[in-house]
């Protein structure tokens, strides 16, 4: 073969190699990839180096708070999936205090991890809607500010009673010998608030800072007996009577009207019937002063006065005799 034959030859497989490569170097290039946007899904042959580029092509434009899957600055790779979401306005609601947003997140927990207007969930705050749901344009996400205070407060202790029997008193009057003192209690209570309002109290810790003192009451025992010459011209009236002790219902307690202590020997009147301070023989009851008024003690009732509420019950509902021994204005 000649020289010049031979040059020929060469030539043209210099020539096959170099578009051989040159033909495999473009397919190289271009690459195929998924691009899902407004809210199409395009497939498309590409041979820009770079996701952004690859989005310029397709002529979407890019808002700043949009998102884009993978970064505008990433390679494109065959058979990749770019993602753009588009951002939209979400209001965000802590307390008092709104504020509107614009985020391409796509679920409520998503956009409270991008801190919008530098907001921080605490762990024990609640969220409104949960976390996890979806958000869409112009949703309003409500945080609630959870938190806990410890506070001190004081409440009076009741006194107790004690009550002593007393020979030497006349049956049904009493005497105060010592008048108590109410205690002090601390209490410490948790409150649990909720933008600021109190949903939850809870007790954890007591302290009697001062004990009370009891009220010791001696309480008469010794009878008296109306002579047979207190009945002579004595006014006789006939009554529905009725018990009562005291501490035994709404309004009820150990004080009359009069200021005299409740129990066995006070009784209580209409005093247009009856003046208050009046001195009674009670036929079955004995002897009484009338030293208190009740709001259904009207007209010919009368309300004897017992030591205890099953005595009061025992006695029930009768009619009985009343004798007015002396009244205020005739001692």
């Amino acid at each position: 073969m000649s020289a010049h034959l031979r040059r020929i030859g060469l030539a043209w497989v210099v020539c096959t190699v170099v578009t051989a490569i040159a033909t495999a170097a473009v397919a190289d290039a271009w690459r195929a990839v998924r691009v899902f946007a407004d809210p199409e899904a395009r497939a498309v042959l590409t041979w820009r180096a770079t996701v952004g580029e690859v989005l310029a092509d397709l002529g979407v434009r890019l808002g700043v708070h949009d998102r884009v899957s993978p970064a505008p600055d990433a390679p494109v790779v065959s058979g990749a999936a770019i993602r753009v979401r588009r951002a939209v306005p979400v209001t965000v609601a802590v307390g008092q205090t709104r504020y509107r947003v614009w985020t391409a997140a796509e679920t409520v927990g998503d956009l409270l991890a991008e801190r919008p207007g530098g907001l921080v969930v605490r762990p024990r705050d609640r969220v409104f809607p949960a976390r996890d749901a979806a958000l869409a344009a112009d949703a309003v996400v409500r945080v609630v500010r959870i938190e806990t205070r410890i506070v001190e407060e004081t409440e009076r202790v009741r006194p107790g009673q004690v009550l002593r029997a007393d020979g030497d008193l006349p049956r049904g009057l009493r005497r105060v010998v010592q008048a108590g003192r109410p205690g002090v209690r601390l209490r410490r209570v948790a409150l649990t608030l909720a933008d600021g309002v109190v949903i939850e109290r809870r007790e954890v810790g007591t302290i009697l800072v001062q004990p009370p003192q009891d009220r010791i009451v001696h309480v008469g025992t010794r009878r008296t007996i109306a002579s047979r010459d207190e009945f002579v011209g004595r006014e006789i009236l006939h009554m529905e009577a009725t018990g009562y002790a005291p501490w035994t219902g709404p309004g009820v307690d150990d004080v009359t009207a009069t200021g005299m202590r409740a129990g066995y020997g006070v009784v209580a009147v209409d005093p247009a019937v009856i003046p208050l301070g009046s001195r009674l023989y009670i036929e079955g009851y004995g002897v009484a002063i009338a030293g208190d008024t009740g709001g259904a003690i009207k007209g010919y009732r009368i309300d004897l006065g017992f030591d205890t509420a099953r005595a009061a019950i025992r006695f029930g509902r009768r009619t009985v005799r009343v004798y007015v021994l002396s009244t205020p204005a005739a001692s």
